[in-house]
């Protein structure tokens, strides 16, 4: 049978006739058309079944094959975020630090002693472009307008609101393996040994520059802007501008665990004699005319050393810095010291001493550090450093500078100073 229902009127069938001898023929009549009529229903029903099943097979086969064509045109198209910019929160570094300072400075040549509270505030944002461009955003604050070697304020002025300025602005772009282009106003691109004061920690540098590291060894070349159209004596100006082209390169030595770093460095500060690229109009203590403009020229050449180690775990480090201008007569500059621990993690501290020597145009004086010896060259003389971390983020430090400026030309007078930060960092 094709269908439960034929059965069922098959089986009726059979009792109707074998109660057939106590119906009438027209009573078999009928019900033999009723019979009739059942199983042609049912056979239309069964045909109708089959069609509908052929029609919902093509039905899906249709369904698969649109859906098929979908996610081929799917896999064609470029794939487009659900929410454009959702993930800028993991392309994007915010940093800063906060800073009091308590300083006493006791020059011999000012006519009092110096008590001074300053703040320094800076805030930065590093945003990864795309895989291979960085680029980096900074602010400080900074007395007017805008020392490039310092971020303090003074703490004075009735309240006064403080300036903010730009401290940073650049791309960093990876050209090629370990290879950096770097444009804008950057932090220093080149390696400086150990506590060296031969430049500001603060100064950060504008213009263009290379890096490149392969293994050990290490590189960098660099071209900055100092000042446009540089005036040259006080009744005639040149357009010449004074600019600084410099290189560094060097190399990592892995002394069973110990590392000696040494390199070697030259920079030119080109168009420089007889001109006044000066922050502030002021010299810092280099040489000059008698119409107030650079008596030398800055070709700069300098070697530097350190070496790294651990005493009982505790980091040890030497260094050494030596410079020479050969385009000047009080040409040399010459520092060492050494540090003991490290004041990073919560509960560890560091100590130091360092002996410094920068005769008066040894070095672009605009540049080396503003406390040593005040930030003026013809100076030379100690640094005592010592640091605690009492918990993560937090380091206290105190630096006094025993110092004599007047070193080669002029009378010489002390100049010592006494620094007491509270540093914080996030």
């Amino acid at each position: 049978m094709k269908n439960p229902l034929l059965t069922v009127a098959v089986a009726a069938a059979l009792s109707l006739g074998s109660a057939a001898h106590a119906a009438s023929n027209d009573e078999l009549a009928q019900i033999r058309s009723q019979l009739q009529s059942l199983m042609q229903r049912v056979d239309k029903l069964e045909a109708e079944n089959d069609s509908l099943k052929a029609e919902n097979d093509q039905l899906k086969a249709q369904t698969a094959q649109v859906s098929k064509q979908i996610a081929q045109s799917a896999d064609m198209q470029p794939s487009v975020p659900a929410a454009k910019g959702a993930d800028w929160p993991n392309r994007v570094v915010l940093k800063g630090d906060v800073r009091y300072r308590h300083q006493q400075t006791d020059d011999e040549s000012a006519s009092a002693r110096r008590e001074e509270d300053l703040l320094r505030a800076r805030l930065g944002v590093d945003a990864k472009v795309n895989d291979s461009i960085v680029a980096g955003i900074g602010i400080a604050t900074s007395s007017a307008p805008g020392n490039p070697r310092g971020a303090n304020v003074q703490l004075d002025g009735a309240f006064s609101r403080k300036s903010l300025y730009l401290d940073l602005a650049y791309f960093d772009w990876t050209f090629a393996d370990n290879a950096h282009f770097i444009a804008g106003k950057m932090k220093m691109p080149f390696v400086r040994p150990g506590q060296s004061l031969f430049w500001d920690n603060d100064i950060n540098p504008e213009g263009i520059a290379l890096t490149y590291t392969k293994g050990s060894m290490f590189g960098s070349a660099w071209s900055y802007w100092l000042e446009e159209n540089v005036q040259s004596t006080a009744t005639t100006t040149i357009t010449t501008d004074t600019k600084m082209y410099g290189l560094q390169l060097g190399n990592r030595f892995d002394l069973g665990g110990n590392t000696l770093v040494v390199a070697a460095s030259y920079y030119d500060l080109a168009a420089a004699k007889g001109r006044r690229p000066f922050y502030n109009n002021a010299s810092n203590g280099n040489s000059l005319t008698a119409t107030g403009a650079l008596a030398y020229d800055f070709q700069v050449v300098s070697l530097m050393a350190e070496y790294s180690f651990k005493l009982r775990d505790v980091p040890f480090q030497v260094w050494a810095d030596a410079a020479r201008n050969l385009d000047a007569e009080y040409d040399t500059a010459f520092t060492m010291g050494t540090m003991v621990g490290k004041a990073s993690n919560p509960g560890t501290w560091e100590t130091g001493l360092a002996y410094q020597l920068i005769e008066k145009d040894a070095l672009f004086a605009q540049h080396i550090d503003s406390d040593f010896g005040g930030g003026l060259s013809d100076a030379d003389g100690w640094v005592f450093r010592t640091g605690y971390a009492p918990s993560k983020n937090w380091v206290l430090n105190a630096t006094y500078f025993k110092n004599v400026n007047n070193k080669d030309v002029g009378t010489e007078h002390d100049f010592d100073r006494l620094m007491l930060d509270f540093n914080t960092r996030f």
